[in-house]
This record gives C-alpha cells, sequence and structure tokens, in this order.
C-alpha cells in the first residue's frame, strides 16, 4: 500500500480528483477528511465502485428510512434482535424486509449517494492509496464515470456561485468530450442534451442562454456549469472577431454560411478521424443510479430521418443536408446557418431534431418565423414546406425514413 496522491479540498474539487484517477486508470482507496467527517472511495481501474462514510445519514438503515425503502419502527425491531456488528442488510434478509435484488440494489444506491456527498466539500484533505482493493464482500458499483459525474452535479444547486464561476458571459464554451461517444453511452435530460448540442466552440455562454431561449438563464447557466464539472464542456477566453469577415467565406470551423439567402457549402476538412463508438456494458448501473428524466440520445428514437433544406436561385437548387441534432440560424456569425439581411434577428430560430424529422423553433425574433406563410413558434417540419425568416424562403424536404 503506498500513497501516491494528496490535496488540498479548497484547492480542487471532488470531480477534478475523480477525473484524473480516472485517466490513470486507477487502482486504490480515495481517503476525503474534513472535521466532522471520513469518506473512503474505493476505484477499480478508474472507476469509482464503493464508498463508506463517517456520516449517521449515509449509513444504510437512515437511507432506507429516508428513502422510504423500510420503516423506521421495522428497522429499529429488527436492530433491536441478534446480528452480527455492520451487518444490517443480512437482518433485514432475515426477516424478509427484502429481497436480495433490492438489498443489492439500494446497496448500489447508498454507495452513489457517499460519493455524491463528497461533490460539494469545499474544505478537507485528500490522499489516494495505490493498489487498496474494495472489501471482498462488498456490492461494488459499475458506472460510467461520466454518468456519475453529471448525476452527483445535478444535485449541487450552486446559483449563488455562477457569477464567480463565469465571470464573463462572453466566453466561449467548447466540447472536451467526444459527442458521438456521449451520444451513445451517456444519460442526459432533454434540457441538458438541448443545451449540449449547442455547444461549438465558437458560440459564448451569453449566445447559448439566448438559443436555449429559457426565461430562467440561471437554468441555463446551471446546466452548463454542470456540463463543466462532468468534463463534457470546457469555457474559453471570448473568440476574438476578424477584423475583415465576408459573409460569403466558409467558416473554418466548418459552419455552413447563407448569404443572400444562398447556402455556401465549405470544402471537407482534412484528415478526419472519428473515434469508435462506445456503447454501456450490460451491467452497468446506470439506470439504478440516475435521475428517470435522464435518457440515453438514441434511447427513444424509434426511426431515423433523413432531411435537407434547399434553395433555389437563378434556376439552381442547392442542397443543405442537415446531419446534425441542432441548427441555429440568424443574422450572427455565431449561427450555423448565417442569413445576412437586418430583417432577420441576431439569432431567429433553431432546428432540433426529433423523432419525427426536425422541429422548427422561433428564438422570440423581432419579425417572426413562418411556415407555410403561417408565423409560429414551434412548429414540425414535412417534406415540401417552406420556411420564411426575414427574405429567405427554405424548403424543407426529407430524402428518407426508416420504418423502425
Amino acid at each position: 500500500m503506498q500513497k501516491i496522491l494528496e490535496g488540498d479540498l479548497s484547492k480542487i474539487e471532488v470531480p477534478d480528483v475523480l477525473t484524473f484517477l480516472n485517466m490513470g486508470h486507477r487502482t486504490g482507496v480515495l481517503a476525503l477528511e474534513r472535521s466532522e467527517q471520513e469518506t473512503k472511495l474505493f476505484f477499480r481501474d478508474g472507476r469509482p465502485v464503493y464508498a463508506t462514510s463517517t456520516r449517521d445519514d449515509l449509513r444504510l438503515g437512515s437511507m432506507l428510512v429516508r428513502m422510504g425503502k423500510v420503516q423506521a419502527d421495522v428497522l429499529e425491531k429488527v436492530l433491536s434482535g441478534p446480528r452480527k456488528p455492520g451487518r444490517i442488510g443480512h437482518a433485514l434478509l432475515a426477516e424478509n424486509v427484502l429481497s436480495e435484488a433490492e438489498l443489492a440494489s439500494l446497496l448500489k444506491v447508498q454507495v452513489s449517494e457517499v460519493i455524491f456527498d463528497t461533490f460539494a466539500w469545499r474544505a478537507g484533505v485528500f490522499s489516494f492509496w495505490d493498489g487498496v482493493p474494495p472489501p471482498s464482500t462488498a456490492v461494488t458499483l459499475d458506472m460510467d464515470l461520466q454518468n456519475l459525474l453529471m448525476e452527483g452535479v445535478r444535485r449541487i444547486d450552486e446559483r449563488d456561485r455562477l457569477s464567480e464561476v463565469f465571470p464573463d458571459l462572453e466566453m466561449a464554451v467548447e466540447a472536451v468530450a467526444n459527442p458521438e461517444r456521449v451520444k451513445h453511452s451517456v444519460t442526459l435530460t432533454p434540457d441538458e442534451w438541448k443545451v449540449f448540442f449547442l455547444v461549438d466552440g465558437r458560440r459564448s455562454l451569453a449566445d447559448i442562454c439566448r438559443l436555449v431561449a429559457n426565461p430562467d438563464d440561471l437554468a441555463t447557466l446551471q446546466i452548463l456549469h454542470n456540463l463543466v464539472l462532468a468534463k463534457f464542456v470546457a469555457v474559453a477566453p471570448p473568440v476574438p472577431v476578424p477584423a475583415a469577415e465576408t459573409a460569403v467565406a466558409a467558416d473554418p470551423r466548418g459552419t455552413h454560411k447563407l448569404h443572400d439567402g444562398k447556402p455556401v457549402v465549405p470544402a471537407p476538412p482534412v484528415a478526419v478521424e472519428f473515434a469508435a463508438v462506445m456503447r454501456p456494458r450490460p451491467e452497468d448501473d446506470t439506470r439504478e443510479i440516475v435521475t428517470p428524466k435522464a435518457v440515453q440520445y438514441l434511447g427513444h428514437v424509434g426511426k431515423v430521418t433523413v432531411s435537407r433544406l434547399t434553395l433555389v436561385v437563378a434556376g439552381k437548387e442547392t442542397s443543405f443536408p442537415l446531419t446534425r441534432d441542432t441548427y441555429t440560424l440568424g443574422r450572427h456569425r455565431n449561427n450555423d446557418i448565417v442569413i445576412s439581411d437586418p430583417k432577420v434577428s441576431s439569432f431567429h430560430a433553431r432546428l432540433d431534431r426529433s423523432p419525427e424529422g426536425f422541429l422548427l423553433v422561433d428564438l422570440k425574433s423581432r419579425n417572426g418565423s413562418y411556415v407555410n406563410g403561417e408565423r409560429i413558434e414551434s412548429a414540425q417540419l414535412n417534406t415540401g414546406d417552406e420556411v420564411r425568416l426575414g427574405p429567405a424562403l427554405i424548403a424543407y424536404k426529407v430524402d428518407y425514413i426508416s420504418s423502425s
């Protein structure tokens, strides 16, 4: 047993420590201490699999009563009988209060609750001891670290710290996790998916808040903060605006632009390499732990729709394939589709992929968004629909819909 890491929790947050150990695929125990509490997190190949704490309300009995799984008087009666110290679970099994499957599930929930409790620590010390395995009789957790981190930070309301975390709302937000991996192995709530897909490295915190169009910007900033803590995204200094930027140039980051309503498709980037798709293992415990609102991105989509936007200019049709999950349209340069006209709002509308195709959402634009001549707040698009934003008329076409 060798101590290979130690530090001060006022200088580094627990999610950062967990991420560091995960990157190193470490096996051992992380001991965290503060004045009134000691907690131990056991790791196997970089994943937290077991945890214990001296905090009373994190003990199994207290948690079962708090969750309504066992009545307080029943627990007291079970504990008053003959049993070995520290074997509450065995006593509950012997009295048929819980089944083995229920107990195993609840023990995993207890492990996660102990881990989540440490995410709010702002003081204390930590040390990591290499090579220490969890107890041989422990029921261990098997869960992707990013799912674990995201669920933990969901439970921390840090709105009072957001001005400290994000001192400048013009800071750009960029993805640091592979989006394809996230879509196949991570569970997020619908609101979290919406925010995640608006992160492109160019848009600022303020841009994303406007595009989400939630009256409560703090709720959007809280989601962004959670995504930062879970290592999905990172913030960076504001992106400088080039001194001379032509509207017809293709954005170097791959943005498709419209000049006077005409899309210009950039040349494909050189030497593109896609990471292999990773799927959760069958024994993954994510569903035991995370909020029921969190879903896998592809888990609720029953069919695949291949669609595009088209524009006819001087008898020539130009197509813009819709391959991503969210697109924004407007006059501001940080949109995915830029329409250079004063009648178009800076962030005018958003296209969101749905199980039925694409949904057009108006972002409280000044002059409105229209589908087939009718002003809309949101509308499911069907093949042949005509979308008008300011003077730009764009047709929506569906090329293929899978049967399931």
